[in-house]
């Protein structure tokens, strides 16, 4: 079994420690008596904001994760199946797909950058579109592969 986790899981909990932090160096020079009430109030609403804004991110992009098993694949959610998407997560027998494919979409440079969607066949002949670019390149090449061989 292989767990793969988005690249901003660990970016959005660094910064969740940092805020975190902020709000915990607020407090304490709250107790201890600083006499700078204005860096006590900053602190304080700084790192609290920040602190529920971040841990919050951090939560929800850390359930994003994708997991490729021996029987299944457990796909985050918005994956589209047949043409919907499904606002749950995914979970796709091994066994039960025909094929896997990937096309290319290329991005305007501006706003989208060139993104790849995976389309796994299944044999009831429903088709389970989703994609990868979250996990970073290198994962995403893997993730291909595994399904590629598996199947």
């Amino acid at each position: 079994m292989k767990k793969y986790n988005s690249q901003a899981t660990k970016w959005l909990f660094i910064l969740s420690l940092i805020s975190i932090a902020t709000l915990i160096t607020g407090v304490v020079s709250f107790v201890v008596g600083i006499s700078d009430i204005g860096l006590q109030i900053g602190l304080i609403s700084l790192g609290g904001l920040l602190s529920t804004l971040f841990t919050a991110c951090c939560l929800a992009d850390g359930s994003r994760y994708l997991i490729i098993d021996d029987k299944k694949i457990d796909l985050p959610r918005g994956a589209d199946i047949n043409g919907k998407t499904v606002f749950k997560r995914t979970v796709a027998a091994i066994d039960g797909i025909s094929s896997i494919e990937c096309v290319l979409y290329k991005g305007d440079r501006i706003v989208s950058k060139d993104t790849r969607f995976y389309s796994l066949k299944m044999k009831d002949g429903s088709i389970i579109t989703f994609t990868l670019y979250a996990y970073g390149k290198k994962a995403e090449e893997e993730i291909f592969s595994t399904l590629k061989k598996k199947i």
